[in-house]
């Protein structure tokens, strides 16, 4: 395990990504997809900014609005007790919060559970197919150069959302691109802009096609991955009433509103984050590196320069002599000294210079969403934890395949003072 971090190297260590593993998702113009390290590292700096802490504690409010509208969805299933898929709901808080905050609009998805659950299933069922599309790229690339009212007929439904998703993408970066307009940073700026502006990309980084990529990516990552832990961790503490009962006692000591920095202070709710993390496992595949120009020594073997080399989350996170019985969920085991030691084996967003670049925005939407339905009691429905644990590797974690997702019925609001 002590390699992980020869493997997942910081930014001023050549790294570089094995070309066959970016064919699952045809956007190999962006950040996650671009091979070269000098190159990426390039694209990332001018992304930096726009998801530094600093930068998503500006736009809290944002998301804390969000989570509000999140709750009244919940407080609308108390009032008629028809159980709540809560995967749907965290699918469409993520979408509307990484969507608001990249591009000044969102799809209103928490109003429109219907339309939610849609993105969600024809979403896994793109995923479902990420390795077909490893093995045979040429199978998107034929259907790429179909005309679309042929390609409708035969592509499935998630490529096309994604598709059509590009489309509204490509549209806005148009008219960022021809807005002369002085634009100030702020909740209606999209990350086009702060492309658009960094004096450091040259005109070919800035080209429509570049930046769809991007868009595309940053908000299917930023959807599926957060909606996965938010279901995962809140099932775990449903399904647990003493470790439901610890977070309450925590979260009385705080204002019902306080911010995601404050909120990140309490130790157990960081716990309970942190092993939900561990168990959504981030994404799942073979996430390569290769050092281009530096031999590295694993024990006894010298791994020549230019192999490509790689560890799982799912290894990484399942290894007893760092995580004792790890497939159950235990918060305590991120705690105390022992517990700092072990988040340098956390891979839910993978380490190094290549690491997700959304991170302190998938922290601050965590951390608000759950202390807030922490506040609400819930029951189970038609869910067990075979709705939520690893089963099948589809560049992302999957349980069972005929799981519907985490159902509840909410039952009240206890009182928290």
């Amino acid at each position: 395990m002590e390699f992980l971090d020869d493997i997942y190297a910081p930014s001023f260590r050549r790294r570089e990504k094995y070309a066959y593993q970016t064919r699952t998702l045809p956007v190999p113009l962006s950040v996650g997809g671009t091979i070269q390290h000098e190159l990426h590292r390039k694209r990332r700096e001018a992304l930096n900014p726009f998801f530094s802490k600093k930068s998503v504690q500006s736009l809290g409010p944002m998301i804390a609005r969000k989570a509000e509208l999140l709750c009244d969805r919940l407080n609308d299933n108390l009032n008629s007790q028809i159980p709540v898929n809560l995967s749907e709901v965290y699918f469409a808080f993520a979408n509307d919060v990484v969507s608001q905050y990249s591009f000044g609009h969102d799809n209103d998805l928490l109003r429109d559970p219907i339309r939610a659950a849609s993105l969600r299933a024809n979403l896994s069922e793109l995923l479902l197919g990420v390795k077909i599309n490893q093995h045979f790229p040429w199978i998107v690339e034929t259907l790429e150069l179909l005309p679309m009212a042929l390609a409708k007929h035969i592509m499935p439904p998630g490529v096309l959302d994604m598709k059509a998703f590009s489309a509204r993408i490509s549209e806005d970066i148009e008219q960022v691109l021809h807005d002369s307009n002085d634009v100030k940073r702020g909740e209606k700026r999209s990350i086009f802009y702060e492309l658009r502006d960094n004096p450091n990309l040259p005109p070919s980084e800035k080209s429509s096609l570049r930046l769809e990529h991007e868009g595309t990516l940053l908000v299917m990552a930023g959807t599926e991955s957060t909606a996965k832990s938010l279901a995962i961790t809140h099932f775990h503490l449903i399904s647990n009433p003493p470790m439901m009962a610890k977070l309450r006692a925590e979260l009385r000591t705080v204002h019902e509103d306080s911010s995601w920095t404050e909120l990140e202070q309490l130790p157990y709710l960081s716990a309970c984050i942190a092993e939900g993390n561990r168990l959504s496992f981030g994404v799942t595949a073979r996430v390569c590196r290769i050092a281009p120009d530096e031999a590295l020594q694993y024990k006894d073997y010298t791994i020549s320069p230019g192999t490509p080399v790689s560890m799982t989350s799912l290894c990484a996170h399942t290894d007893e002599t760092i995580f004792p019985d790890p497939w159950t969920f235990n918060p305590d085991r991120w705690l105390g000294q022992e517990g700092v030691a072990r988040r340098k084996y956390q891979m839910a967003f993978n380490k190094g210079g290549r690491n997700c670049i959304g991170i302190n925005l998938a922290h601050a939407e965590m951390f608000l969403v759950i202390a807030a339905v922490a506040r609400y009691d819930m029951e189970l429905f038609q869910t067990d934890v075979s709705d939520v644990e690893f089963r099948h590797d589809y560049q992302v974690a999957y349980p069972k395949l005929d799981s519907k997702g985490v159902k509840a019925i909410v039952k009240g609001k206890p009182a928290m003072a």
